[in-house]
């Protein structure tokens, strides 16, 4: 081996991330990145060198690697382009090794003494100035694909639970409006539990926070008093891996149209909590052992809620289908997988409407998931969590996120 490399990248292993391809006239390159901004870093690869991505798995060495190269392409990869590929990688903590895990905890320590998680999408995805973002939010609920300004007609019920959007304001402000608009008009709680989506691989499948939100809207502020009774009804393992909420946006987004729809008028408080498992976890022997953390939390969360007394709204952001090469597919979509993920989202949502939790997962695990449906694991877990759910789609639509027609479907649901 060669001796500046060094020796934990003898069987590298590559980290969960995103995958994205990107075309610049003739010349295409596949973009990798990290889900759980461990690191900021983003690599552009072209498709030979992406091609060895899928070796590093822990299991090929360095040699077997540049082997299968020279299998596929017929040419010799040199020893020291390997050894810079990977020290590349290992730079870049997109490798599962000591370096990338020694930084993951200085990070969390440190995010671990904070009280407040800072807005991290402020002046990215939507206005850093107050009075521009109460704009923004109002063209969603103005916009000729919002829900307008006519009444709803549940005004005034009782309201259990909203579906929202996970995606990009840009992409779908209208569809979270949508959600949001039936919240503003309804009989709510003043507790909030945000069951989000996770970008990143969270070891004990969910991770909570008792930190409060600060947005350019002022500051919400987390129920702590529900998450030290959940802590001791057996949730102190969901507290772990906090840092996931360090980068993530999936509560961030929703507690702006909290605060946009409430304007000050009403005091509330948001349970903070981040998914992230697949259908594998409830089926799978490999994943069975990990996959009893599912039933675990939510036996301790219903605890929780009974103890709690007071009435709690649930809220989930999460998207639907992920289809084209951004996701994983060979090809970019045509009209025709368009027409068939929207009728296999609106048979899957007929599940979810009826509050059918486990209709809702087999319809997943007998496509094997093929449609990636992202809200998977924090509606799962809100059907479960919820007495007698009774739900409304409200609004389906879809984005293009690339330049290969990449798409991912999301909606609006309300329950009462």
């Amino acid at each position: 081996m060669d001796s500046t490399a060094p020796s934990s990248l003898e069987y590298p292993k590559l980290r969960n991330l995103e995958f994205f391809p990107v075309r610049e006239g003739e010349n295409q390159s596949v973009g990798l990145r990290d889900p759980q901004g461990i690191s900021k870093d983003i690599l552009f690869l072209p498709p030979n060198v992406f091609y060895l991505i899928q070796f590093l798995d822990g299991k090929h060495t360095r040699n077997q690697i540049a082997g299968e190269y020279l299998k596929r392409f017929g040419e010799i990869l040199l020893p020291n382009w390997v050894d810079q590929f990977l020290t590349d990688l290992d730079a870049k903590l997109f490798l599962e090794n000591a370096r990338f895990e020694s930084t993951k905890k200085t990070l969390a320590d440190a995010y671990g003494r904070e009280t407040v998680r800072p807005a991290a999408y402020a002046g990215k995805s939507y206005e850093a100035e107050a009075e521009k973002l109460r704009g923004q939010l109002d063209g969603y609920f103005g916009s000729k694909e919002g829900p307008g300004s006519g009444r709803s007609e549940n005004a005034g019920k009782r309201i259990k639970a909203i579906v929202a959007p996970h995606v990009e304001l840009s992409m779908a402000g209208p569809i979270y409006a949508w959600a949001y608009k039936e919240l503003r008009e309804a009989d709510t709680p003043e507790v909030f539990v945000i069951l989000g989506a996770s970008r990143g691989i969270i070891e004990t499948l969910f991770a909570c926070t008792a930190k409060d939100f600060e947005t350019p809207l002022g500051t919400v502020h987390t129920d702590r008093d529900f998450l030290q009774l959940f802590r001791e009804h057996g949730g102190e393992t969901f507290f772990e891996e906090e840092i996931a909420h360090r980068n993530d946006h999936a509560i961030e987004f929703q507690t702006l149209f909290l605060q946009h729809i409430f304007g000050g008028k009403k005091p509330f408080t948001i349970i903070p909590v981040l998914c992230s498992f697949s259908h594998l976890h409830l089926n799978h022997p490999d994943l069975a052992r990990q996959g009893e953390r599912i039933p675990q939390f939510i036996a301790a969360f219903r605890k929780t809620i009974e103890a709690y007394g007071k009435a709690v709204c649930f809220i989930v952001s999460g998207d639907l289908a992920h289809i084209g090469m951004r996701f994983g597919d060979l090809q970019p979509p045509t009209d025709f997988q368009f027409n068939k993920t929207m009728q296999a989202d609106l048979a899957m949502l007929k599940h979810a409407e009826k509050g059918e939790a486990q209709g809702f997962l087999q319809f997943i695990q007998r496509e094997d998931d093929a449609r990636r449906i992202g809200m998977l694991p924090p509606l799962y877990t809100m059907l479960n969590l919820m007495s007698t759910p009774n739900g409304q789609v409200l609004r389906y639509d879809r984005a293009t996120v690339d330049q290969y027609n990449s798409t991912v479907t999301y909606c609006a649901m309300a329950y009462y």
